[in-house]
């Protein structure tokens, strides 16, 4: 059941041992931990002055490296830091570069995924077999999000069906529900309920959601009514939709459903919102006839959403496995907090708060993590730059990043010289329109506009334009350092993964967990967020 290796590193590396002795030691490098969250693009111009004329570029990078990058086009820098194989960089390429590009490519977690076999099987075998039924089970899903339900169901079906294979002839119980965390629409669920035939818990805190899905149940069960209307002679009768009675308010109905094979399913939604602890008082709201046995999974849990639905793995016993995508990782907490100020950050009110959030469902959710010395943090610039997906950057969209963030940079720039920032005031612009990138002139413009500070700044349009003219040969600049911090987005990512295998291989030291491994889930290129921490008592 579990791939080989448990966690898909290089394979320079022998065992996860090493993997992970190796990783812990390349991200204490200074230069590393200055690139993922010791800098910050609002700083890149305004340390910069009369009296400390060297600027933010030249104090982070190498004097080999500048050089090397000057004479390089920005999509060759991305191409070398990403693409070129290591023995094809120029040969002008510094050694301590080539150094750092092949450290970070392999401590940074394997991404492929292999579409299983099985999968065109389940689209023929199951329940969702006809055009109408398919396009119930998607609507309201943009392609990306068909791509996930559709391989991550089938990801879960087969470690059901593993799981059960392995335990029901000793006498276990397999997997007799699925509770689904943060179900939100209901499409991961909805998909294994009405297609695969599981008994699926949707586990929700926000009630306008349980009420879309719902929508969304009647929809598909309406075209399968239709359809059995018909008297299509493939068509097994379906069993009638009931109520099953509850006095907790929070417990939705439990709808049956049968799949083409016959495998009978049930779908219900629990409003509950999620922390890390004991689920008892939540299963306790399931229908069942025989003991429960259930399999925690979840679609991009955001922040520390994840870490709870770890936590309660370990923490319920009637949960026999659990299945959990992670994202939005500048949403997680941080619990070992910073002992120090980046000294090339300007002091931010958001960078102090969350670094002494010492939160315990924080990152790093490992004891290994936490307490190796030095502690391993992530501050939230790092934590922010671990959702970049430079692989999956085009020209144009690379292009657009790097304009928007010399926009931003540069106005930043105005906001000090006019003494309207110091190091205690963060301003918060956000996206603007899409017009506003088209200059900088419109950029200003809207800026302004949008944090209401008409009155409090007038800018001329020449002043504007002399910023521009002024710092416009260092737009390459903030470009180089902005795709240095993106590369190593892989590698804080990979701590963030590994710590929460790391976790449930303490419990399998502790005799909790039996395996523990991740594995890709998707496809990268379409959804970067495609690793799946697993683990079977």
């Amino acid at each position: 059941m579990p791939p080989t290796p448990l966690l898909p590193y290089s394979p320079q590396f022998t065992s996860p041992e090493e993997y992970i002795t190796s990783l812990l030691t390349f991200t204490s490098n200074p230069l590393f931990q200055t690139l993922c969250g010791g800098v910050h693009i609002l700083d890149f111009f305004t340390r910069d002055s009369g009296t400390k004329p060297v600027d933010l570029y030249h104090e982070i990078l190498p004097a080999d490296w500048i050089s090397f990058f000057s004479v390089q086009e920005i999509p060759s820098v991305l191409d070398h830091l990403l693409r070129t194989p290591i023995d094809q960089l120029p040969k002008t390429c510094p050694e301590t570069l080539v150094t750092f590009i092949t450290q970070v490519r392999i401590h940074s977690l394997n991404r492929d995924f292999t579409r299983p076999p099985a999968l065109a099987k389940a689209k023929t075998s199951a329940g969702v077999s006809h055009s109408g039924e398919e396009w119930a089970l998607n609507a309201g899903m943009r392609p990306k999000k068909i791509h996930e339900v559709e391989n991550f169901s089938a990801f879960i079906d087969d470690l059901v069906s593993n799981i059960n294979a392995r335990d029901k002839p000793i006498g276990g119980e397999g997997i007799t529900h699925i509770l689904d965390f943060g179900s939100g629409q209901a499409y991961l669920s909805r998909t294994l309920a009405k297609k695969y035939g599981h008994n699926v818990v949707g586990i929700e805190s926000r009630p306008a959601n349980i009420e879309g899905a719902k929508e969304m149940d009647t929809r598909f069960d309406s075209l399968a009514e239709r359809r059995e209307r018909k008297g299509r002679k493939s068509q097994q009768s379906r069993e009638p939709t009931s109520r099953v009675p509850n006095d907790d308010p929070a417990a939705e109905e439990t709808v049956p459903t049968t799949t083409n094979d016959g495998k009978s399913g049930t779908l219900q939604y629990i409003q509950k919102c999620i922390s890390g602890s004991d689920l008892t008082p939540i299963t306790t709201l399931i229908p069942s006839p025989t003991p429960k046995s259930l399999l925690l999974i979840s679609l991009h849990s955001c922040g520390n959403l994840l870490h709870h639905g770890l936590i309660s793995f370990a923490t319920t016993p009637s949960v026999k496995a659990c299945a959990l995508i992670g994202c939005c990782y500048n949403l997680l907490t941080e619990k070992s907090g910073a002992t120090y100020k980046p000294p090339l950050r300007s002091p931010h009110p958001r960078l102090a708060a969350t670094s002494a959030a010492a939160d315990p469902d924080g990152f790093p959710l490992s004891h290994r993590f936490t307490h190796t010395n030095p502690a391993v943090r992530l501050n939230i610039t790092a934590r922010m730059m671990a959702c970049q997906a430079p692989s999956n950057w085009t020209p144009s969209s690379s292009e657009a990043f790097f304009t928007r963030h010399f926009f931003r940079a540069l106005l930043q720039r105005i906001f000090f010289d006019r003494g309207l920032v110091t190091g205690a005031e963060p301003v918060i612009i956000g996206s603007l329109r899409k017009r506003c990138y088209s200059s900088f002139g419109d950029y200003v413009s809207g800026a302004i506009d949008k944090i209401g500070w008409a009155q409090r700044l007038q800018v001329s349009a020449g002043e504007v334009a002399q910023y521009e003219e002024r710092f416009t040969c260092r737009k390459k600049d903030i470009s180089v350092i902005w795709s240095l911090m993106a590369f190593c987005a892989g590698v804080a990512e990979s701590l963030i993964v590994v710590d929460r295998w790391v976790y449930l291989m303490e419990g399998v030291e502790k005799g909790l967990v039996k395996e523990a491994w991740v594995e890709a889930g998707f496809e990268y290129g379409i959804s970067p967020r495609n690793l799946v921490v697993v683990g079977v008592r």
